[in-house]
């Protein structure tokens, strides 16, 4: 449900940054600790899920500006005060604020703000650890993505539900989603659907499985940390924590996307057109979908779960604003080939039109039907306009979301501060996170090394056993790594001459 993901509660009276100690009257939206040289960031909005606002995004960003420049402060923490981490951002105050075209440039500005925060923390050369317990939708992820460490619990649950409401998936999305495994970012763009638990892990979103009753111990390491700490120290001092094999083995039984499902899902998602991918769904949901494209040779197949997950995910895109699914298609497949500055550039242009009812109407029309009418999409679909894929044309998407000069003038199309002028040690524009080694290897560098494409690879084809061997001794026996090599090389490799592995498309 929408409502799940994000909060119509608004926000409390502003605080004193500096201060850690909320005033009993009006509790501060977030709180900020120094405990040697770690300093917190915490999120105290329980009552609203942590849902970020103007408020909140004030209080944080010259915080993280002083953290950066102090040679005192090192590992910055991002939690909950709550057993929830973020649910987004309130987008209810947002849409009010569409009510009167004098106030469309707060709406716009908000995401400024908040996508400056997200930039700033994509830039920071300090160790972002980011606990993701509970739910972390939208705006959630762009505080927990950026940063270098994102550690998930057994409760953690992530989505991107913005294409629902009518939205696109912004925060710095089109920079993390589609470069998260084949065509995994797109499906849950489009399709809303949460991973959970372990499942955070091994897609990509967190770079650490920590069960939530170490928690407390861990942070507690992390302020013992000099202030000279290196990231790979705090990667070790992570490491130590994490759950082990065993207890990563049984929270894995419950992730889904594995095997034909997932190579369904990536061979579909690639379709050129929104109209191409639900065409491909539905083929496999009614049982006319070549299977021999998704389901090897001897392979035992459910072919009832294959078909009950079609029929899901296409029901839960034509859900969605149409306008919403092809503008996420475009934003996700731009942003591949995008710097991170370039893709907050991106956000920023979309966000604007998404803030002006003259040229978008659906992101007011979806917050307004499901979070503040409270009708469920199952039972009405909210007047999306255009109603129906087909009507929205690509040069639609283009002119609206893309061009220069945009066809709107209010709200104007806000400039980000992207300099780092005043940032000497900030990270350059990147278009690979410098911070993806602490997470699981992807799929593309297991490819690079089943192929022997890889800068060290030998002469020789490798069997399964030594491309398993090879990574779990270059992740240091990091737990996951051996599972997540093991799925991939399943669904992705055949053996071949004298057991080596053959990588298939």
């Amino acid at each position: 449900m929408v409502a799940n993901h994000f909060s119509s509660s608004s926000s409390s009276s502003a605080s004193n940054p500096s201060t850690s100690a909320p005033d009993e009257a009006a509790p501060a939206p977030v709180l900020f600790e120094a405990v040697h040289s770690l300093r917190k960031v915490i999120l105290n909005r329980p009552k609203a899920l942590n849902s970020l606002n103007d408020e909140m995004v004030n209080l944080i960003q010259p915080q993280l500006e002083k953290f950066e420049q102090s040679d005192l402060a090192n590992v910055v923490l991002i939690k909950s005060n709550s057993k929830h981490f973020c649910a987004g951002g309130d987008v209810v105050s947002l849409v009010k604020a569409l009510d009167h075209e004098e106030s469309w440039k707060k709406a716009s500005g908000f995401f400024k703000k908040e996508y400056t925060m997200n930039h700033f923390l994509a830039t920071m050369n300090k160790p972002v650890v980011a606990f993701m317990q509970g739910v972390a939708f939208g705006g959630g992820l762009g505080l927990s993505m950026h940063g270098a460490f994102r550690v998930a619990t057994e409760t953690a649950q992530v989505a991107m539900p913005e294409t629902k409401i009518g939205l696109f998936p912004d925060v710095g999305a089109n920079f993390f989603l589609p470069r998260l495994d084949g065509q995994l970012g797109l499906y849950l763009a489009l399709t809303s659907s949460p991973l959970k638990g372990a499942g955070v892990y091994f897609a990509g979103f967190s770079t650490h499985y920590v069960p939530s009753e170490r928690l407390a111990a861990l942070e507690a390491r992390l302020a013992e940390l000099e202030s000279t700490a290196t990231l790979d120290t705090v990667n070790s001092v992570i490491n130590e924590y994490s759950a082990d094999a065993d207890e990563l083995k049984l929270a894995l039984k419950e992730y889904p996307l594995v095997g034909p499902i997932r190579r369904a899902l990536d061979l579909i998602f690639a379709g050129k057109t929104a109209e191409a991918i639900l065409a491909d769904l539905k083929k496999l949901e009614e049982g006319s979908f070549d299977l021999k494209k998704i389901v090897r040779e001897g392979e035992e197949v459910d072919t009832g779960a294959l078909q009950k997950w079609a029929k899901e995910t296409r029901e839960q895109i034509e859900l969605r604003s149409p306008t919403s699914v092809k503008l996420a298609i475009k934003a996700i497949r731009e942003g591949r080939k995008l710097n991170i500055d370039e893709v907050f550039t991106m956000d920023t242009r979309i966000a604007a039109a998404c803030c002006s009812p003259e040229v978008h109407t659906d992101f007011k029309t979806g917050v307004t039907e499901f979070l503040i009418k409270k009708i469920k999409p199952e039972d009405v679909l909210p007047p999306w306009t255009p109603a129906t894929l087909p009507e929205v044309t690509d040069q639609h998407i283009q002119r609206t979301f893309f061009a220069s000069p945009p066809p709107f003038t209010n709200p104007p199309v806000s400039k980000l501060n992207l300099s780092r002028k005043n940032r000497p040690n900030a990270l350059p524009a990147y278009k690979v996170s410098p911070h993806a080694r602490f997470a699981l290897p992807t799929e593309n560098r297991i490819a690079e090394v089943v192929r022997g494409e890889a800068k060290d690879s030998g002469d020789y084809a490798m069997t399964r056993k030594e491309v398993v061997a090879r990574f779990v001794a270059e992740f240091a026996g990091k737990v996951g790594v051996r599972e997540k090599v093991e799925e991939v090389l399943d669904r992705r490799t055949v053996v071949g001459e004298q057991d080596t592995l053959r990588w298939v498309q």
